[in-house]
């Protein structure tokens, strides 16, 4: 008998990868659409625009990949550990307080393995590749090591199939809340929310996060919701005019895709994992 073609598969895959890089490229295009009318940081690199796009095809290539071992992996600690040890209503008003639970659940879980990325030198060496961008716009927004997205897929995410029994497009509907908050928090956009400034992850608070500062390092972890930072106290609030410029103390950026693909396999890691780092000047109004 003869063996299925994996034509039909690699198709679908592929078919996948094209959507979500379109509309990763449709969500940077709005977003440099409001930076360029109020950016925070003016004159920025196209060339490095450019890379981080790329990269980012490649980043989601990558991701798109690793799908079936990422799901198989799921199953596997779902089953091992018996899934579903809390059953959520997704009906009516109750699918409403599961789809607050389970973003809740989920942005505390990211809060926690971000922390862990900057103490465990191993994930640093992965982490440090998105810190290595020296300028902050929309499109560092995918800028992260491919190997993240296979420890999050396999560890991280199942961890909400173990704790829940839950409708999945209850689960798919969070994941465009920390889509757009993702995007939004990466915009090099000088937007003012005042009282709110810790209500959401925004452009110039998670800027501090990205701050090659010393004062800045190891702060604002949230992915989503300043909440954690203030209730595990590494909450740092910018003042009015507190746009400090970013990147690794050392300067370090990959110079090309392969560079960015083997990052982790450079010497040192700059910022990060309890090293000791120096400080950098802020951005100051005339650069800007």
């Amino acid at each position: 008998m003869l063996a299925s073609s994996p034509f039909p598969d690699l198709l679908q895959h592929a078919s996948l990868w094209l959507r979500m890089y379109a509309l990763g490229l449709v969500m940077m295009a709005a977003g440099a659409a409001l930076e360029r009318r109020w950016p925070a940081a003016m004159l920025q690199s196209r060339a490095g625009q450019r890379f981080n796009v790329t990269y980012a095809g490649v980043y989601l290539a990558l991701a798109e990949a690793m799908k079936p071992l990422t799901a198989a992996a799921s199953v596997a600690i779902v089953n091992a550990l018996g899934g579903g040890l809390v059953v959520l209503n997704s009906h009516g008003v109750g699918a409403l307080a599961s789809f607050v639970i389970v973003l809740l659940t989920i942005d505390v879980l990211e809060y926690a393995f971000h922390r862990l990325q900057h103490t465990w030198p191993v994930l640093w060496k992965l982490h440090s590749l998105h810190h290595s961008a020296v300028e902050f716009n929309v499109t560092v927004t995918w800028r992260h090591h491919w190997v993240e997205s296979l420890i999050k897929g396999c560890l991280l995410y199942p961890l909400i199939g173990v704790l829940f029994k839950v409708e999945p497009w209850i689960v798919g509907s969070t994941s465009i809340i920390f889509m757009l908050g993702n995007y939004f928090a990466h915009l090099n956009l000088r937007v003012d929310l005042g009282r709110y400034i810790t209500w959401v992850n925004n452009p110039q608070y998670h800027r501090l996060h990205h701050s090659n500062r010393t004062e800045h390092f190891n702060h604002n972890f949230t992915q989503l919701l300043p909440l954690w930072d203030h209730l595990f106290d590494t909450q740092w609030v910018p003042a009015k005019e507190e746009w400090p410029a970013t990147g690794l103390d050392d300067g370090a950026q990959p110079r090309s895709l392969l560079e960015a693909l083997c990052w982790p396999l450079r010497l040192h890691a700059g910022r990060g994992a309890g090293l000791a780092r120096k400080p950098v000047p802020v951005l100051d109004k005339e650069t800007k």
